[in-house]
């Protein structure tokens, strides 16, 4: 299995510049499949799949309604548009997670909480932020590290469930954006109170 550094979306999310080296790999002695499936898994250790890595055991198997039999964990997207890990078991997918920067990625969030049936009110340490049954969202603000101290820009955490069942599982996918917030807040600080304060005031603006 191939090993990575640091995502290029992690990085563009620290305001650095830096790329993702791979291992030697064989040539000859593997199948092109798995070949496949050794460059899209990640161990989730460290900040390789550090996503998935807020999914906790017990949330997986909430989602998946018992025993994992063949959990992994899939970096599924990794450029300048978002950070997306899949959390399966075997091959079925359980849940996914995303990590976008910037306003026009909060806006296209807040039009797919519009869009979403059985939303309400999250919890306020994810700062703007909505749950619903299969997805969790968390519209927060983080320093900008070559700004000034009060400069920050927006991050969207997004969780959801890719499991057909009707019951309620956003539980699991608060869990693991309480896990990502955390993550977040410790590596950049942000400011969940700032985020709402802001929604707030879009809201009331003609």
């Amino acid at each position: 299995m191939r090993t990575r550094t640091l995502s290029s979306f992690a990085l563009v999310a620290l305001l650095a510049t830096a790329g993702c080296t791979s291992g030697s790999e064989p040539a000859d002695d593997r199948t092109e499949e798995q070949t496949s499936e050794q460059a899209a898994a990640t161990d989730g250790s460290g900040m390789d799949g550090w996503l998935c890595d807020d999914i906790s055991p017990a949330s997986l198997e909430t989602l998946a309604g018992g025993e994992l039999t063949d959990p992994t964990e899939v970096q599924v997207q990794d450029d300048d548009e978002a950070w997306v890990c899949e959390a399966r078991d075997g091959q079925t997918p359980l849940a996914r997670v995303t990590l976008r920067v910037g306003e026009e990625a909060r806006d296209e969030a807040r039009e797919r909480v519009e869009q979403t049936e059985g939303v309400e009110p999250g919890p306020e340490y994810l700062g703007e932020s909505y749950t619903s049954p299969a997805l969790v969202v968390g519209l927060t603000l983080c320093r900008v590290t070559e700004g000034g101290p009060d400069d920050h820009q927006p991050y969207v955490m997004l969780a959801e469930s890719l499991v057909d069942s009707e019951e309620d599982l956003s539980e699991p996918l608060r869990s693991t954006l309480a896990q990502l917030a955390g993550g977040l807040d410790q590596r950049y600080g942000c400011s969940p109170t700032m985020a709402r304060s802001d929604a707030a005031e879009a809201t009331e603006a003609p």
